[in-house]
């Protein structure tokens, strides 16, 4: 069984209003990176997904999460 790590930051993204750029902006990454986590391509480091949790005011639980895979 893989496993792998799932997020919703496109979904808290859109709730509280930012566009990807703002996003990006705001945790000083690319908008390229957003989009590459938002799309499950990219595993941010623990860094990158403290910043991206506490822009968007959640937790890191909320945030991600490990989703089993056959």
């Amino acid at each position: 069984m893989k496993h792998g790590v799932r997020n919703s930051v496109k979904e808290f993204r859109k709730e509280k209003g930012i566009t990807q750029d703002q996003l990006a902006e705001s945790i000083s990454v690319t908008r390229q990176t957003i989009i590459a986590i938002e799309k499950q391509r990219y595993e941010p480091s623990i860094g990158t997904a403290l910043k991206l949790a506490t822009t968007l005011e959640t937790t890191l639980e909320k945030l991600f999460w490990i989703e089993g895979e056959e």
